[in-house]
């Protein structure tokens, strides 16, 4: 009981915190939006992985997420996968929105039915109301996966949420640097028609230099979904034959692993970019998104190489490294420029993210935790949902160190504001 007291206590203090949110992929509220049917609602973002994993077919799937069919239609099929799932750290980010926005005990075909008129949208009333109360101060977001968005907010021209902070694209402008046309096409975001490997690296660094300018608080990676992390240093000479076969015929395009030489000077050339410029750099590693890919190839450990030689140039690394625990833990205590990001990873394995907080304690600088993001697109219900989760999994790692007599309750919320708020203030320039 007087750890019970103990806990809601510090929570209590920890739900007041202002937060940085280091990962989202959100522009903001949307101009026109469409009627949601709540079952569609309740499924957006991650919980849709894990009713894929417990059997359902991407058709059912399609079935839930139509809009147009209506909810007593979907129910039994709901019902059969939600309660093979009902029970994940997902799928409580769905209860949450059913409880805290809702105000709904259980999930049901008669709760849903009664929350068909009160879906949130993502307007931006809703935005500003979501986030004031959940004390989010600042939203790093990742939405640049095309080039032309990426165009309008080096032009000016985005129109985007006041609370935003965007990160610039990394993976494309070397994973998919495969053709002729993508080449040309990165060139024409400067007017540039491109005709050497050198000119393209100079197009990539003034667009980077431009985006900088523009406000962006770094550079985000997130190529683990298609190719090891391990960057191999390769000789210029190698690299500028693959890109040249790429331009000496329109009709030359390069596959996997053959492009890996160039993808991987590329990256080492951007890291360079990122040193001078001073923009810390987002990596994705451990567990992606959706199913069936190889978590081998996403494993932190992978870039020991990189944080060695760009010494002077900080990294913040994604998502606990999940399920490589050890090797995060490794990585942050040793190399000063390593810190340690638990964006989504508080509601992929919440146990895993309470004992990475506390073990971080034990063994690196807690200044080097981000403690918070909630890696989800424009669903601003689910951001705070996932934020509550998170403020638990913080609140329970600190009171596991109070009770061992390892640090103070004063302390412990020193501890928290840092991890939620001063520290990605701090890395990002903020």
């Amino acid at each position: 009981m007087e750890d019970d007291v103990l806990f809601r206590e510090l929570f209590r203090k920890i739900e007041e915190l202002p937060v940085i949110d280091c990962h989202e992929h959100i522009l903001g509220p949307k101009r026109e939006v469409t009627r949601r049917e709540p079952v569609a609602s309740l499924i957006q973002g991650y919980v849709q992985s894990d009713l894929l994993s417990a059997g359902m077919t991407q058709k059912e799937l399609d079935i839930l997420n139509n809009n147009e069919i209506e909810t007593e239609e979907k129910w039994e099929l709901f019902e059969k996968f939600w309660k093979k799932i009902e029970f994940t750290a997902y799928a409580r980010v769905t209860r949450l929105i059913m409880k805290d926005i809702y105000g709904e005990e259980e999930i049901s075909l008669q709760s849903i039915l009664r929350v068909r008129d009160k879906i949130i949208l993502p307007t931006e009333e809703n935005y500003n109301s979501l986030f004031e109360k959940a004390h989010i101060e600042v939203i790093l977001s990742d939405v640049f996966w095309d080039l032309q968005t990426l165009k309008e907010f080096i032009d000016g021209k985005l129109d985007y949420y006041k609370k935003i902070r965007f990160l610039f694209p990394l993976p494309q402008f070397h994973n998919d640097v495969k053709s002729f046309d993508f080449v040309q096409s990165v060139g024409a975001l400067l007017d540039r028609h491109i005709v050497s490997l050198e000119d393209y690296l100079e197009v990539v660094y003034e667009l980077l230099k431009r985006a900088k300018e523009r406000g962006i608080a770094g550079i985000k990676d997130q190529s683990a979904y298609t190719r090891t992390l391990d960057y191999e240093l390769v000789p210029m000479c190698e690299a500028e034959k693959l890109f040249n076969r790429i331009l000496s015929d329109p009709r030359n395009s390069l596959g996997w692993p053959e492009a890996k030489p160039l993808n991987d000077f590329l990256f080492h050339q951007f890291m360079n970019f990122a040193r001078e410029l001073k923009l810390p750099v987002q990596i994705h590693t451990g567990h992606m998104a959706g199913i069936r890919n190889r978590i081998e190839k996403t494993n932190a450990v992978l870039l020991t190489n990189v944080f060695e030689l760009y010494q002077d140039l900080k990294f913040d690394l994604f998502h606990g490294n999940w399920p490589y625990i050890g090797e995060i833990l490794f990585l942050t205590k040793n190399y000063p420029n390593v810190y340690m990001d638990l964006c989504w990873v508080n509601i992929i394995d919440p146990i895993y993210s309470e004992e990475l907080y506390s073990r971080a304690i034990l063994t690196t600088p807690h200044t080097k935790i981000n403690g918070f993001g909630g890696d989800y697109f424009d669903v601003p219900e689910y951001i705070v949902s996932h934020l509550k989760i998170c403020r638990e999994n913080i609140t329970r790692a600190l009171v596991r160190l109070i009770r061992m007599g390892w640090i103070d309750e004063g302390s412990a919320l020193e501890i928290a504001k840092d991890w939620l708020f001063n520290n990605p203030k701090s890395l990002f320039n903020l």
